[in-house]
């Protein structure tokens, strides 16, 4: 049976592309387009998570850190690609006890050439918020990737979890 997937893409990157095909070839998506400047943003997100009820949320950058809340408030798994957990341009309008809540099953991939969201702070923000919880958690630095995640590297971090 195939799973039912959302897809948020970062900031400064468009609806739809090779990730998103990539993606619906392998499962049911759900990709929106996401504006993340709205001020009705947390209502909308959890009005769409409540209605289309994904079995994952995968998310890149500002992207991945929306996964990370969503995951957390629902308990529904997540992959993280260079999630924007500590640098962001802006905060997008959500209320902040999300900022209680702690994904209980994620996986979070940093490229260690990243120079947006650093993944050494990135390491350390989940060091100084996961504290005494204990959640599934798997994080994999891959060398060579930056903050932009080649289409190759998508796949293999996600096809076994599709």
């Amino acid at each position: 049976m195939k799973k039912k997937v959302i897809y948020f893409h970062g900031l400064e990157s468009t609806q739809g592309g090779n990730k998103v095909d990539y993606l619906s070839e392998n499962c049911y998506v759900h990709a929106p387009r996401m504006d993340y400047t709205r001020s009705d943003i947390f209502p909308f997100l959890t009005q769409m998570v409540e209605d289309y009820k994904p079995d994952l949320i995968i998310g890149s950058s500002m992207g991945g850190y929306t996964a990370y809340i969503l995951g957390a408030l629902y308990g529904i798994p997540v992959i993280a690609f260079n999630p924007a957990l500590h640098n962001r341009p802006f905060s997008p309008n959500y209320p902040s006890f999300v900022n209680n809540h702690i994904a209980k099953n994620i996986k979070i991939i940093l490229g260690e050439e990243d120079t947006i969201v650093n993944p050494t702070l990135t390491l350390e923000w989940l060091k100084d918020h996961i504290r005494d919880t204990h959640p599934k958690m798997t994080i994999e630095k891959v060398n060579g990737m930056g903050h932009r995640v080649p289409l190759d590297i998508f796949i293999n971090k996600t096809k076994n979890e599709l």
